[in-house]
């Protein structure tokens, strides 16, 4: 924890508590941490009720904890996760709650459980997915979100010395099938290698960090001299220069996860045939759920119209994330729907092309009309209009991937 600073004086921490050995040890150590600086301590579970002895697993692990004093709370999973991949759809979910859980709490801080085999996975787990050097540096120890700080203090320990020190105090745990499950990644790759294979891997993931972070910095440099980011979500970008950078690729690709409303950039494999592509300056191309397009004052890039499918529903006084990509609010009386426009702003209101216009954020009534199609730039004013304010879920630049294995920190 000491490398993973800085604390307020009397630090206020939330952890996530799937009941299992990591996250229970985890929290226990970290109970001892804050209340000898005089702390406070949450303990967090996220139900998605994927199995029926779910349950009963979050309250035995709060029945364990409070033997310990550490407060404890449950949050349920309520409605259908999204379609496609369930356990990517639970992973967001669960990062979500957490971080409401972190916000009313006041807490700063989220402590995740991941020890040095989890770390070995994740990297070999990118290595078949082919991800390249930056993907196989796997997690860092620290990553700065708007709302909080996600810190991994247990990377560089594997998952013997966690047992042992559950073991010294008594403490059992409950693990979950569904990790051992041969149909899911990690399940086959705990069948596959020995844990001292994962450490290896994982004490490799964390020699590339150094590396990692050089890259993300000359990156970071780059976006700032080649793309110009409009409120509306929508960049032009200098794509000669960014093909002539050495770290064009991952720079681009950090921009498509901005303005796309995703976590993650594509795979460096697919950002690779995307520069191939626009070496060949075609007028237009499209990647990751995003589209660019070459008009004479530049290429533009913005979310593809046509894989915008969210339909939001907003109470009033609702508030909300769609399509990734907007923080949207209904301050009016009515319930409002928010979804991409059906036609585009008049072309004297925009710079950049109808298409990408198209994939902007409109509200409706529940009847289906139109209400404003320019409500993303109006201001909240004594007519309640709603409003979209352009918030995606990972921002074009961050702090970078930490450097804490030395003792080193670099800001």
């Amino acid at each position: 924890m000491e490398r993973l600073r800085p604390f307020e004086p009397a630090p206020r921490i939330v952890t996530a508590v799937s009941g299992g050995r990591d996250s229970m040890a985890l929290t226990l150590m970290a109970k001892a941490w804050t209340d000898a600086r005089g702390g406070e301590l949450l303990a967090v579970t996220v139900d998605h009720r994927l199995r029926p002895e779910s349950a009963d697993e979050a309250a035995q692990a709060g029945v364990r904890l409070a033997g310990f004093g550490i407060p404890h709370r449950i949050l349920v999973r309520t409605g259908p996760l999204a379609a496609g991949n369930k356990q990517a759809a639970a992973r967001q979910l669960r990062y979500r709650l957490l971080a409401e859980a972190c916000r009313d709490a006041g807490a700063l801080h989220l402590l995740l459980g991941h020890h040095l085999e989890d770390q070995g996975e994740t990297a070999a787990m990118r290595a078949e997915r082919g991800s390249g050097d930056t993907g196989l540096a796997a997690m860092t120890p620290l990553r700065e979100l708007p709302d909080m700080r996600l810190l991994r203090p247990l990377l560089e320990r594997p998952r013997r010395d966690l047992e042992a020190y559950l073991g010294r105090l008594g403490v059992g745990w409950s693990d979950d099938p569904t990790n051992l499950a041969p149909s899911a990644a990690r399940g086959r790759l705990r069948a596959a290698m020995t844990a001292s294979q994962l450490g290896a891997m994982g004490r490799e993931a964390a020699e590339r960090a150094s590396p990692r972070r050089f890259r993300e910095e000359q990156a970071a440099d780059l976006l700032a001299q080649t793309v110009e980011l409009h409120d509306s979500g929508i960049a032009r970008i200098d794509i000669p220069r960014m093909l002539a950078s050495p770290v064009g690729e991952p720079a681009l690709g950090r921009a498509l996860a901005t303005l796309g409303g995703k976590v993650h950039p594509p795979r460096s494999r697919r950002v690779a045939g995307l520069f191939a592509r626009l070496a060949e300056a075609p007028s237009g191309t499209v990647l990751g759920g995003c589209a660019l397009v070459r008009t004479r004052t530049g290429w533009w890039c913005g979310r593809e119209a046509g894989r915008v499918t969210e339909v939001l529903r907003l109470d009033p006084g609702g508030q909300g994330l769609w399509d990734g990509r907007f923080e949207v609010v209904n301050p009016g009386p009515s319930p409002v729907m928010v979804a991409r426009r059906t036609r585009a702003a008049p072309a004297a209101s925009r710079p950049w092309p109808a298409a990408l216009d198209c994939a902007l954020p409109a509200f409706f009534s529940e009847d289906g009309r139109e209400l404003e199609p320019d409500g993303m730039t109006r201001r909240l004013d004594e007519r309640a209009y709603p409003c979209a304010t352009f918030r995606p879920r990972s921002a074009l630049t961050d702090p970078g991937f930490a450097l804490v294995s030395s003792g080193a920190r670099l800001n």
